[in-house]
């Protein structure tokens, strides 16, 4: 019959290997709530009468860089849409109001 030798721990000698630190955690958006983060935009949009091509483009755009990079790039973003023109400004403050009531530090 074959003998099992069982867990064998740690030494108490042995020191543990040096992790460094991790990386600092950025405002991000809340994925759990993203279906009803999108419901919300897209009322933004229709209240004041976005164009549709615009609204989708910019939809997802905001969802994929808040989601993945950073609150502030999506927010950049929004910022930089409105200067070319997409929208007006009350548009891009609600956008980022949303986006600032949707964050999650990850």
């Amino acid at each position: 019959m074959a003998r099992t030798t069982g867990y064998k721990r740690r030494r108490s000698d042995e020191l543990k290997p040096f992790r460094p630190h991790e990386t600092q955690k950025t405002a991000m958006l809340d994925l759990r709530r993203v279906t009803t983060f999108r419901y919300d935009l897209r009322e933004i949009m229709s209240h004041y009468e976005v164009s549709e091509s615009v609204a989708t483009a910019v939809v997802a755009s905001v969802i994929a860089k808040g989601s993945r990079v950073s609150i502030e790039s999506a927010r950049t973003f929004v910022l930089e849409q409105e200067k070319q023109g997409a929208y007006s400004s009350e548009v891009s403050n609600e956008i980022c109001n949303l986006l600032d009531r949707w964050s999650r530090y990850r």
